[in-house]
């Protein structure tokens, strides 16, 4: 992290505003409307395949500013979750809205899980490695998801900087036995069955949560970061799988986006290194601005 980097600087506006200008935070835009293509296609191959990835769905206008905010977290090593400060983020998800509401009905909640990555062209740099998002029971018996992760990336993803790899659900043995967790939850029985994702800046991408899938190593010969975010979704007809359910259709204020953002440091440091001052800092955010969840991260009690 920078040296500067302090729990105050994270909750002052004008902070982040300094930090990227091209930024915005609580102005109103507008979203995007996706170019989700056929909707009926998509739920069918969600079905068998497990995932869908849709080409061009976002223009660069959208994608490139985003593009542009990760960067600069990253350079200033500052934790990429924080990208969510920005209206950006939030209203490229937003834009996904015809898509969501067709695979998971209208009124659909969004969950309070997202995710940053900046993978570099690096032999050292990897994506998050083989999971499933989630080991319980998120399916129909028709395989129709009650959950829902949508993964963006905004530059283009490649073999060479750690694209996404999916184990399609029809060649999967435990998915079609209904069996996600245990020792062997990632185990890949014959490896030609991998996919490899490679995708354009501005693709969709979205997988039920019960399909195993990660993200590949870079290599020097990449050439170009993968930066993408990813965000989660569910039925409103099932029990939350986790709190608080979000108005998908909201922007949240400045102050609870950071109460989310700290949630989301501290619930994914099983995937992530997280240094001492990175842990402190999120709890600060996460015990002022969501002591009502702060328990279920590990959290203190409110200040």
């Amino acid at each position: 992290m920078i040296a500067a980097l302090s729990a105050a600087d994270v909750q002052r506006r004008e902070f982040w505003t300094g930090l990227c200008p091209s930024m915005s935070i609580e102005a109103g835009g507008a979203r995007p409307v996706a170019a989700v293509g056929e909707l009926d296609t998509h739920l069918a191959n969600l079905r068998r395949e497990g995932y869908v990835q849709v080409p061009d769905a976002l223009p660069e206008a959208v994608v490139a500013p985003i593009r542009e905010g990760v960067s600069t977290l990253f350079q200033q090593g500052i934790p990429l979750a924080f990208a969510f400060v920005y209206d950006e983020l939030w209203l490229a998800f937003q834009g996904l809205s015809e898509f969501l509401a067709s695979v998971m009905g209208e009124g659909y909640r969004a969950l309070p899980d997202f995710w940053v990555w900046h993978v570099n062209p690096s032999d050292n740099s990897v994506g998050w490695g083989p999971h499933r998002d989630k080991l319980i029971n998120t399916l129909d018996g028709d395989n129709s998801p009650r959950t829902l992760t949508v993964w963006l990336p905004f530059t283009d993803a490649t073999p060479l900087n750690g694209c996404m790899y999916m184990l399609p659900a029809h060649l999967d043995d435990r998915f079609v036995q209904r069996r996600w967790d245990g020792p062997d939850n990632a185990i890949v029985h014959n490896l030609q069955d991998i996919r490899a994702l490679p995708a354009t800046a501005g693709t969709m991408f979205a997988w039920n949560q019960a399909v195993l899938h990660w993200g590949g190593r870079g290599s020097r010969l990449g050439a170009a970061p993968r930066i993408s975010a990813a965000f989660e979704f569910q039925r409103s007809d099932c029990a939350p799988f986790n709190s608080p359910l979000l108005d998908p259709g909201r922007t949240p204020t400045f102050t609870e986006r950071l109460g989310l953002i700290g949630k989301q440091v501290l619930q994914y440091r099983h995937m992530y290194p997280l240094s001492a001052d990175v842990e402190a800092i999120a709890t600060v955010l996460a015990e002022r601005y969501m002591p009502e969840v702060a328990a279920s991260v590990g959290v203190g009690a409110a200040l």
